[in-house]
């Protein structure tokens, strides 16, 4: 019998490890991968985690990491988002120069997995936050708030048009701010809501709607053994 890969998935917030722990792990144990889910942490002195304040704090929380679990097969991986990143993250002045989201977020992991250089190492940033994950079928958002219809209704038509991974950066405009403007009650319900809508949707649809995310799930699946 092989063995299994571990495969640690360093995540920014709460919605994001409970949507690894649901939808991701489940999925990729089938290829002998066992996901085990993790919050940054961002300050060890006082026991604080999640959220990305810089990316020192980050690099220091993987290195550790990665040094506690040096066996070859080990994985590491991240789920953080675009939206936000702080300026000093490795690539930043070169990928402000490209033109597209995609180029943008391809450049910043590149440069990131080149600065950690350790082959078990394969970052991943959201385009441009978990929040674009229920842009690929708002009906889950609505059916989990109550008499939230004609704000789905509204939020539907302010992004028609736009692919998920397409839905801005904007300090209103980004997909988490979205929401949060026809649905404030979600800003208080990201996890229990928003991480079980996003897993309600299903693999088959967010890789569908959502390239980049599809791009790093594929990696994932490549790193184990289907069963």
């Amino acid at each position: 019998m092989s063995a299994w890969t571990r495969l640690y998935i360093t995540v920014e917030g709460h919605a994001e490890r409970k949507f690894a722990d649901d939808l991701l792990r489940p999925h990729l144990a089938a290829f002998e991968i066992d996901l085990r889910s993790r919050l940054v942490v961002t300050n060890r002195k006082l026991g604080k985690r999640g959220g990305i304040l810089d990316y020192a704090s980050l690099a220091g929380d993987l290195a550790r990491r990665m040094r506690e679990d040096r066996q070859p097969e080990a994985r590491f991986t991240t789920m953080i988002d675009l939206y936000a990143l702080p300026a000093e993250f490795p690539g930043w002045p070169a990928a402000q120069q490209t033109r597209t989201p995609e180029s943008r977020v391809a450049a910043l992991e590149a440069a990131w997995k080149q600065q950690v250089a350790d082959p078990r190492f394969f970052p991943h940033i959201q385009l441009h936050e978990f929040e674009a994950l229920l842009f690929c079928d708002l009906s889950q958002l609505r059916a989990r708030i109550a008499g939230s219809d004609r704000a789905i209704a509204n939020l539907q038509a302010e992004v028609a048009g736009l692919d998920p991974e397409h839905i801005d950066e904007g300090k209103t405009t980004a997909p988490s701010k979205r929401i949060i403007r026809h649905i404030p009650l979600y800003d208080r319900l990201k996890v229990r809501v928003g991480a079980t809508a996003a897993a309600a949707i299903g693999l088959p649809t967010l890789r569908a709607r959502c390239p980049h995310f599809a791009a790093w799930l594929r990696t994932l699946e490549a790193l184990g053994t289907p069963q």
